[in-house]
């Protein structure tokens, strides 16, 4: 699932790059609207990723990009006890 999260953003920056008009606008409202919401769950998901160790700004980096996709394995795990 993380590989799709890299096919969205190269389509939005593709659509950005070599369009212009209505599709060019809709990618550009994506990619903000992606990175707000992986900002937020960044905030929100900061101790579940501060309890799984190492650096927090490797963590942001790999919010940014995959969102939940990150987040969520590290907060199965912390549940489960391992």
């Amino acid at each position: 699932m993380k590989n799709m999260s890299w096919v969205i953003y190269i389509g939005c920056a593709l659509a950005l790059l070599f369009s212009d008009g209505s599709l060019a606008t809709a990618a550009g409202w994506l990619l903000g609207l992606i990175f707000a919401v992986h900002f937020v769950e960044f905030v929100v998901k900061r101790d579940v990723m501060a309890k799984a160790g190492g650096s927090m700004g490797h963590h942001f980096v790999q919010t940014m990009i995959y969102g939940l996709f990150h987040w969520r394995p590290l907060e199965e795990q912390q549940r489960s006890g391992n």
